[in-house]
């Protein structure tokens, strides 16, 4: 009887620690204050995370998604002086599962997940012109199956929904998804 008190107990905690508790906060994102076209120029702030995230891994990976996805759009986006965007991203939540623990527990690691806000304000005032949130996450069966796969595209997923905010915001205020899947329905 004792042992399988014991081995329920162990398997309570097990699946209690595979639970990934990161959600979105909002269920869209609001227009900026002002459409992003009104700037010449945009500054690119690097990636910064609140004292609890500690995944260092996934955040270099994101750093260089961000980077892959928005240094070429804001390239063609910067006109020479004018008012100038400041655009800080910062991960305010993140579990990542990667390749070695997906291997070991496979879905038992739970699911990946990442929320972060990006400011945008204005360089000259300091006025917030937005600071919209995205969110996408890994479901851990899938994981499991690609062997980290799904947990790698979330971070290149997360890189993408910034820039489509971007995208959908330079022309016309609009707002956008806090992730791409809202934007498909």
């Amino acid at each position: 009887m004792r042992l399988q008190w014991t081995l329920l107990a162990a398997t309570l905690v097990c699946v209690s620690g595979c639970v990934t508790n990161i959600k979105p906060t909002v269920s869209g994102n609001p227009p900026p204050t002002r459409a992003l076209n009104e700037f010449e120029s945009f500054e690119l702030k690097r990636l910064t995370k609140d004292d609890a995230v500690a995944e260092p891994e996934a955040m270099v990976k994101i750093q260089q998604n961000l980077d892959h996805k928005l240094d070429p759009l804001l390239a063609r986006w910067n006109k020479a002086g004018g008012d100038t965007l400041v655009i800080e991203p910062r991960v305010r939540e993140l579990k990542f599962v990667g390749g070695g623990g997906r291997f070991i527990a496979g879905s038992l690691a739970g699911s990946s997940a990442v929320r972060m806000t990006v400011r945008m304000s204005d360089k000259a005032t300091g006025e917030l012109i937005a600071e919209p949130e995205f969110f996408q996450r890994a479901a851990a069966m899938g994981g499991a199956y690609s062997f980290g796969g799904t947990d790698n595209a979330m971070l290149v997923r997360i890189g993408s929904v910034v820039e489509e905010y971007l995208r959908r915001n330079y022309d016309s205020a609009v707002g956008g998804p806090t992730g791409l899947e809202s934007a498909e329905k």
